[in-house]
């Protein structure tokens, strides 16, 4: 790791190229209970194709509209949503309103809709992830684990929730996670490198970061693509220094 990738000024112009995670985008506060029922939400129409900016209106719709609660949501009912969301374009509205609201059911029947009596009960993050994916149809792994990574410090049993594949590769790329790490250690490495080469930095930005660097590259194999440009550790096989700069924002088509 050379002292240019340590700089937390260097991150900052990286963030101007990727700008800023979906929870700081959206203003969630993923500490209070409303907002980590937004953030569900927004969880679940992150998984569909649609743009980012058709996704962003689609939650600040379902937030004015209706409010994205579980008790709201079931008061709504699928029919109602699905309306909401086809309004502001989505692609399909029904199976998202529908997966919404069958969560949100089972979350008031189960747990008094409340997602901190579901954190709370579980032993892990096995049965934590388990217990969110068997809400509804829709919430896959994926889609669980996109909720549950922020939320690390929030709930115990959410503590080793891994990286994505790809901020994990990334992070080995840079340095900040050594090469023979397990990815069960992988969470842990990542927020004591963050703590000690990025302090002033919230490291659910950084993981942003890492996670779009790594889907463009370092999981391809394409380090031709990587926005790093010459800083890439992967490019530097001549064994020149690499460089606090950016070449390009290494995103385009």
């Amino acid at each position: 790791m050379t002292d240019g990738l340590r700089d937390s000024g260097w991150l900052e112009t990286l963030s101007g190229r990727l700008g800023a995670s979906p929870q700081s985008r959206l203003g969630l506060d993923l500490a209070r209970p409303e907002d980590r029922s937004r953030w569900w939400c927004w969880c679940r129409l992150a998984s569909e194709r649609d743009a980012e900016a058709k996704r962003e209106a689609a939650l600040r719709r379902l937030e004015t509209d209706w409010g994205c609660s579980p008790a709201a949501l079931v008061a709504a009912g699928p029919s109602a949503l699905a309306a909401c969301l086809a309004e502001v374009g989505l692609r399909r509205p029904e199976p998202v309103a529908g997966s919404l609201c069958r969560a949100a059911h089972a979350l008031v029947v189960d747990y008094e809709g409340d997602f901190e009596r579901l954190a709370g009960a579980a032993d892990g993050l096995e049965e934590l992830g388990g217990g969110l994916a068997r809400l509804a149809p829709g919430f896959g792994a994926t889609t669980v684990l996109r909720f549950l990574r922020p939320l690390r410090g929030v709930w115990p049993a959410a503590a080793e929730t891994p990286l994505a594949p790809a901020a994990w590769a990334a992070a080995q790329h840079l340095g900040w996670i050594s090469e023979g790490a397990e990815p069960a250690d992988g969470p842990a490495a990542f927020l004591a490198a963050c703590a000690e080469r990025a302090p002033d930095l919230s490291p659910d930005e950084v993981e942003f970061w890492f996670e779009a660097l790594g889907q463009r590259a370092c999981l391809r194999g394409r380090v031709d693509r990587c926005g790093l440009g010459a800083a890439c550790p992967a490019r530097d096989s001549d064994g020149a220094a690499p460089h606090d700069g950016l070449e390009g924002d290494g995103f385009a088509g």
